[in-house]
Parts: structure tokens; sequence; C-alpha cells
């Protein structure tokens, strides 16, 4: 496999943690509301924020190589 295709196979899997640990704080966070434990609650719903902030970064990084391999038709 080349190295650009290495490097994007990286960067996607990167992005499918990210969102996984997003997804399991938000549930944390649903939990935690639940209860009644609000500051709890807001912790783990700003960390959801920060794992979706990264997984957007580097999706940038994979739409920003891509647009150099389309070919417009």
């Amino acid at each position: 496999m080349n190295e650009a295709l290495l490097s994007q196979s990286k960067r996607l899997l990167q992005i499918a943690e990210e969102l996984e640990k997003a997804a399991a704080h938000a549930k944390i966070a649903a939990n935690h509301f639940k209860s009644g434990e609000v500051p709890r609650g807001c912790a783990h719903s700003f960390a959801v924020e920060g794992h979706i902030a990264a997984a957007s970064e580097n999706l940038t990084l994979v739409a920003k190589e891509h647009r150099t391999k389309a070919l417009i038709e």
C-alpha cells in the first residue's frame, strides 16, 4: 500500500475511534443527567464535543488530501 493511502487509512481509523469515544461519553452523560448528576453530565457532554472536534479536524485533513486526487470531469 502506498504512503498516501496508508495515511488516509490511519486518519479514518482515528476518526472512527474519536467518534466511538464521543458516543461512549454521550451515553455516560445521559446516565448522569438521568441520575441528577448535572456537573458530571456536563463534563462528559464537553468531552463529547472534544472528541467530535478531533474527528472533524481529521476529516478535514482527509478531505483536503482527497481534493487533490478527485478528478473533475
